[in-house]
């Protein structure tokens, strides 16, 4: 995915002696090594027929951000007082921040009595540049909301939407966790909660004592509202414990042209659909089921029939829905907690060979035989965990839930 798109408003003269070229290389340079997309409007990146003022208008649109170079030029140029006006009523109506790189040519009380001060560009981020500076320095500055920009535009679905489930924690519990996590100090309130959405998320096997995730989610815990806690603790546990090595090999199965389908040595299906959910790189897990053990225990046309059974259920009996319902949402998963000879996956990938993908489950005592696939050793053959991590994964969700976010009673009807 891209990153952000930095509108970068500036005004160089040809020949001048000034510092305003050598800055305008520096912060695009420093924009590119970011991951950020430094827009510029000027006479060489304009489309024939292009109008100036529309091509600026279109440039603030679709920026995440806006970083003034203010050079002598700038403080007199009608063009970046109009783009500065458009930043600033886009910073008015959300989040869009203003960065601003002040010269040596142009001091600030300079900005405050030109045309710019009604702006009020004062109030925002002011970073001061000269040749003599290190490259660090500016990166140092702009570097914490540029890394903010990123998460919130290319950052994972899974990591923006547990920031925004702790935008009601106040700052010095989220400092609590990000110092139980070991992160970093964040100088803008917005980057902590990416960082610690971050940590939370991050692969981490459970440790016997002093575990930093359980820690760090007794300082965030509880959320204003049940459901917003539950869903931290699944996806903070969820992704932690299970390994994404794991993940990514059931995302490649699926991506691929050949059989789909993989086998997980586990002690039973709730470990499977975690293992579902964390593939799914998603808050929202791919839409899965359990086929019924009446149906796994019997012939491959049994449990076929009883997959079949489900997917009317869900209305994705038809190849055409199932083909759209996976290009929308992801493959439906079949959880199968049986051990899948050659004749059973031959029945399954035969009569469900588009919008599906079958999870078998099988004990730690089963295989390999002469029965075994033979690609299920290697490449279909999950790592899974060893039985007591599978056990404090499951032991941990349920006792953070019933504390932190216990549904509420069902009432009788």
């Amino acid at each position: 995915m891209a990153g952000p798109r930095i509108f970068l408003s500036r005004s160089e003269r040809e020949g001048c002696g000034c510092t305003c070229w050598p800055a305008r290389r520096a912060v695009v340079e420093l924009l590119e090594s970011q991951g950020c997309q430094p827009v510029i409007v000027d006479k060489q990146t304009l489309v024939a027929g292009e109008e100036w003022m529309q091509a600026i208008t279109d440039g603030v649109a679709s920026a995440h951000g806006f970083l003034l170079i203010l050079s002598a030029h700038a403080l007199a140029s009608p063009h970046v007082q109009n783009e500065l006006a458009m930043a600033e009523l886009r910073h008015r109506n959300g989040t869009f921040p203003i960065m601003i790189v002040t010269l040596p040519e142009a001091p600030t009380e300079e900005l405050v009595r030109g045309p710019l001060g009604s702006l009020s560009p004062t109030r925002r981020q002011l970073v001061s540049w000269s040749t003599g500076d290190p490259p660090d320095a500016m990166r140092r500055e702009l570097g914490p909301q540029l890394e903010l920009l990123r998460a919130a535009v290319s950052g994972p679905k899974v990591q923006q939407h547990v920031a925004h489930q702790l935008e009601g924690v106040d700052q010095i519990r989220l400092g609590r966790a990000a110092d139980a996590l070991a992160l970093p100090p964040a100088p803008l309130p917005a980057l902590l909660r990416t960082r610690v959405a971050d940590g939370l998320l991050a692969e981490r096997p459970s440790a016997p004592e002093g575990d930093p995730l359980r820690s760090a989610l007794v300082h965030l815990l509880p959320l204003p509202a049940a459901e917003p806690s539950r869903e931290v603790i699944e996806l903070s546990l969820v992704h932690a414990r299970i390994p994404t090595a794991d993940a990514r090999r059931i995302q490649s199965i699926v991506a691929s042209h050949g059989p789909r389908y993989a086998v997980l040595v586990a002690a039973g299906t709730e470990t499977a659909r975690r293992y579902v959910h964390r593939a799914s790189d998603d808050p929202l897990p791919w839409d899965h089921f359990v086929v019924p053990v009446s149906a796994a225990v019997g012939p491959a046309a049994d449990l076929a029939d009883g997959v079949a059974d489900q997917l009317a259920e869900r209305g994705l009996d038809d190849p055409v829905e199932l083909r759209e319902h996976e290009r929308d949402f992801g493959p439906v998963v079949a959880i199968v907690p049986q051990f899948p000879d050659h004749g059973l996956i031959a029945e399954l990938t035969t009569r469900f060979p588009v919008g599906l993908f079958f999870l078998f489950v099988v004990s730690a005592g089963a295989g390999p035989g002469e029965a075994w696939p033979p690609l299920a050793e290697s490449e279909r053959r999950l790592a899974g965990l060893a039985p007591e991590r599978e056990d404090e994964l499951h032991r941990t969700i349920r006792s953070f839930v019933r504390r932190y976010a216990p549904r509420a009673p069902q009432q009788q009807p």
